[in-house]
């Protein structure tokens, strides 16, 4: 009995490694999820129309900042037909200089025009240019997290397929062992018709569930593609370092913190806000400092050239403008909905980020115990053969608990892969998944146009290590359970004033300011 043991599991390893041979290939090295990472950033169209879309947003700012230069304009007039008459209709004197014009004069010069004062208006519209655009890094930062978590997802989706489908296939291989065996029994009378044909319907399940298995594997390696363009190939588990918080709070905190869609969303009301500043100055005084050089030629029969350099100051005073107090109101309420909706959205991203942490410490504990009635059932079928062997077990019997291993195998492959997501989805909402340190910064955020200041330029390359986060103890003072990658840390250097951001307490998270 001990023989046929030994023998079930040889073959059941030998299944496994031509599986994972047959499924993967067999290139010199493995395939890392850091790889895989690496081929998403650089093959993502997502993050290219991202990266269109920030140019934009700069292009913006600079047209911002260009409406402080002054206004140079070239004028020429030429005119083609003219003819000027007088009334009373008298002959010019011809004493003296002739000066009266007889036709339109050509004129020709150049006029710089510098606004001096215009009620802030394009103070306004610069920072709330500076703030779109800003705010678009943090877009970047919130698109290369999602295409991270996207990869890293479809990575151990990939895995997980993998182990149900060598659970499937041990579970095909043990089921035609019992068959195989029932039906040498039933050719010694030692059992019966309904015991081979319970065996034969148990082997068009498990083929059944096989291939729901390789359908299920092929998609997955479809999804993986589609994320990479890259095909699997012999992918290894990954693996996850434990970063996060261990308290709820702690965690919340964290993603408010760090979280690039709210910094996003921050910037963007702040950037409103500075809008509505901005349509104020139309009904302001408006000051310019005008400064123009010209030359009339052909004025007059006697006087052929006139050179005018003047410098002036032009004040206008609005009275009244139609629409000015409208559109003020309007850019108002648009700015307090801007607020408004940053709000909402904090309370979203930090209640889905406290639910998923929940959900996490439950499907971890689920993990153990699904890892630990596997253990169970190995053991019990190594008791098993005896029992069989002395005749205490049926087939029925033999064949259930083949079935309630298999069903047990898949279904803590599927919760760990959960756990897994979970844990992946919780460090993307705390900006901390990135590809490892082997790839170079500078293609790592090539999708990141330079920043003004070294500070920020500093902390958006880096991502911001991990400060310290005090973690509540566990107790009996237990290791903490592996979960997940640290692979970006949050936000943790000081930026300009106009960022809205500021130091938090001691842990080194910046925050942005409302």
């Amino acid at each position: 009995m001990s023989g046929r043991t030994i023998t079930a599991r040889t073959g059941e390893r030998a299944l496994l490694v031509v599986l994972a041979a047959a499924l993967h290939g067999a290139p010199a090295q493995a395939q890392t999820l850091d790889q895989a990472a690496a081929a998403a950033l650089e093959n993502s169209f997502v993050l290219r129309a991202d990266r269109a879309r920030q140019e934009g947003a700069e292009a913006r700012e600079r047209g911002a900042l260009d409406a402080f230069m002054p206004t140079v304009s070239l004028l020429g007039d030429k005119p083609l037909s003219s003819r000027f008459t007088y009334g009373p209709r008298i002959e010019p004197t011809q004493i003296g200089i002739d000066s009266t014009p007889r036709a339109a004069p050509r004129q020709y010069g150049i006029t710089a025009d510098l606004p001096l004062f215009d009620g802030f208006g394009r103070l306004h519209t610069l920072r709330s240019a500076e703030a779109l655009t800003d705010a678009g890094r943090f877009i970047t930062l919130g698109q290369r997290q999602q295409v991270l978590l996207d990869t890293a997802v479809a990575y151990i989706t990939v895995l997980r397929d993998v182990r149900i489908l060598a659970a499937r296939e041990a579970q095909i291989g043990a089921i035609l062992r019992i068959r195989d065996a029932t039906a040498r029994q039933f050719e010694v009378n030692d059992a019966t018709r309904t015991d081979v044909a319970l065996t034969e319907s148990r082997v068009q399940a498990a083929e059944a569930a096989r291939d729901r298995a390789q359908a299920e594997l092929a998609a997955a390696r479809l999804g993986f593609k589609r994320v990479t363009q890259i095909e699997p190939e012999r992918m290894v588990p990954p693996r996850f370092p434990d970063r996060l918080p261990r308290d709820e709070l702690a965690y919340a905190e964290l993603v408010r913190a760090a979280n690039p869609g709210l910094a996003a969303a921050r910037l963007d009301a702040k950037s409103a806000a500075f809008q509505a500043s901005a349509t104020v100055g139309a009904v302001l005084p408006q000051v310019n400092l005008q400064v123009s050089h010209g030359s009339t030629f052909g004025y007059s029969p006697t006087l052929d050239r006139i050179t005018d350099t003047t410098a002036r100051v032009i004040a206008r005073v609005p009275l009244y403008q139609p629409g000015a107090f409208p559109r003020i109101a309007e850019a108002s309420a648009l700015a307090r909905q801007r607020g408004y909706e940053v709000q909402d959205q904090e309370l979203a991203t930090l209640t889905a980020a406290r639910t998923a942490f929940a959900r996490r410490v439950a499907v971890t504990d689920q993990v153990r115990r699904l890892t630990e009635r596997v253990t169970f059932l190995r053991a019990t079928i190594r008791g098993f053969e005896v029992e069989r062997g002395a005749g205490f077990r049926t087939v029925l019997d033999e064949l259930n608990l083949r079935a309630e291993l298999a069903d047990a195998e898949v279904a803590t492959a599927i919760v760990t892969t959960e756990r897994d997501a979970l844990s992946l989805q919780l460090s993307a909402a705390a900006n901390l998944l990135d590809v490892g340190q082997s790839v170079p910064a500078d293609r790592r955020f090539e999708t990141l146009a330079a920043v003004r200041d070294p500070l920020t330029t500093a902390a958006l390359r880096r991502g911001g290590e991990a400060g310290p986060v005090r973690r509540a103890a566990r107790a009996g003072g237990a290791r903490p359970e592996p979960g997940v990658p640290a692979l970006r840390g949050s936000i943790g250097e000081p930026a300009p004033a106009r960022f809205g951001l500021a130091s938090h307490g001691r842990t080194g998270w910046v925050v942005l300011t409302r």
